[in-house]
């Protein structure tokens, strides 16, 4: 774990800084500074020079949150982007209260579970290599590994969504989860770049999302196509954010489509770069929280060849805005 005690640009406190620059980037600080969650060099695999991504909100039940510690949890999740919170053992139904005490919980059409579905919770999304009948997935389960936000698919304002990451088991190495931070990318990004997507926006299709491949016509239908622009305020506090979507979103407001395709190119590679990502090593217990309006995610790999690994971890969200 570390600690950063003074901004670099400003040399301000942490809760006093007010730049533009890190570690905030537009954001406001919390009340009381926070612990960032780090592995440290030595010990990495994957490691990312995030500046606020990953903090940690201490001596916090999640069976039992009280509505000052549930507004604490989102005030670090805006300041933060990314919030953990360490040796959790939470139910299922456990997970769904505290994820309702976060902002209103979404609940994703049925055929959008695919073929494993969270029995007796539809908020529950499993993100798991066994499916919930204990069969083994096999070598080539994946979820999510690209980087991509969630709820790109709603229409403004409905896209303000929290996910809520509950660990349960975790494979000996590799199964990370990578979070790029956006408010970083854009308060870093070039002059001419920031120019060009101050003129764009992105189209975002719920029929381009793989994981819904299999939803039905009728579900898919309750989404009309979702326009978003590339930079827009936060809702919670107003800073300047980026709002990229996914490599497959359609880019309007260039010259051409082939030349919003390299704007986003060259934006999401400037975003997912190391000074930007941060990328948690699982332990079983967290609960990871995050911003899917200021932080792009990617789920990293992990020896997927054997039934004996195993990788257990159940999705909630919430509506923050």
């Amino acid at each position: 774990m570390l600690r950063y005690a003074t901004c670099f640009i400003c040399a301000a406190a942490p809760e006093t800084c007010s730049t533009m620059g890190a570690p905030w980037f537009g954001a406001s600080p919390t009340a009381t500074p926070l612990t960032l969650h780090r592995r440290g060099w030595g010990a990495c695999a994957l490691c990312g020079g995030a500046e606020r991504l990953g903090a940690v909100v201490d001596d916090i039940d999640a069976t039992a949150l009280t509505s000052e510690q549930a507004a604490q949890i989102l005030d670090a999740v805006r300041a933060h982007g990314v919030v953990v919170l360490k040796g959790q053992n939470l139910t299922r139904s456990q997970q769904v209260a505290f994820t309702a005490a976060l902002g209103e919980v979404v609940v994703l059409p049925h055929s959008f579970e695919g073929k494993d579905p969270e029995p007796l919770h539809p908020a529950i999304q499993r993100v798991t290599n066994y499916f919930a009948n204990g069969t083994w997935k096999g070598p080539g389960s994946k979820f999510g590994a690209y980087w991509h936000q969630d709820g790109q698919f709603w229409r403004p304002p409905l896209h303000n969504v929290l996910s809520v990451l509950h660990c349960q088991s975790v494979p000996p190495a590799g199964g990370e989860t990578g979070f790029a931070d956006l408010r970083a990318a854009l308060a870093t990004l070039s002059g001419p770049l920031r120019e060009r997507a101050e003129s764009a926006s992105i189209v975002a299709s719920v029929r381009d999302i793989a994981d819904f491949a299999a939803g039905d016509e009728e579900d898919l239908a309750k989404f009309p196509n979702a326009t978003h622009k590339f930079i827009q305020p936060h809702a919670l506090d107003g800073g300047p954010v980026l709002y990229v979507g996914s490599p497959h979103m359609v880019v309007e407001g260039l010259e051409t489509q082939e030349a919003g395709r390299d704007l986003l190119g060259m934006v999401l590679t400037h975003a997912t770069s190391p000074s930007f990502t941060y990328f948690h090593a699982w332990d079983a217990g967290d609960v990871v929280v995050w911003d899917n309006t200021q932080t792009l995610h990617h789920s990293m790999p992990y020896d997927r060849s054997s039934p004996d690994v195993v990788r257990e971890l159940y999705r909630t969200q919430a509506r923050f805005a």
